[in-house]
């Protein structure tokens, strides 16, 4: 084997680890958006958790977590509004 056929065959063992990586870092991403958004999900009542799972399920986690970051961020803020 060559020097120029064992770079290549690095290049390709690289690139295999390299998608591998990707991968799981996709996942742990999902696991992240999935924990947060059950965190937040805990802050509601049970109806508006529900509907909110199922806005995750129409609307992807992303944003479906993005809105309930919103909506408890405005929830939050009400009542301290009121208070002064």
């Amino acid at each position: 084997m060559s020097k120029i056929e064992r770079e290549r065959a690095a290049l390709r063992q690289a690139e295999v680890e390299l998608e591998e990586r990707r991968k799981r870092l996709e996942e742990m991403e999902r696991e992240e958006e999935e924990r947060e958004l059950q965190k937040l999900v805990k802050r509601l009542s049970t109806d508006k958790a529900i509907s909110v799972l199922k806005c995750a399920v129409e609307l992807g986690s992303k944003r479906a977590l993005e809105a309930l970051e919103s909506a408890i961020g405005t929830a939050s803020k009400k009542p301290a509004a009121e208070a002064a």
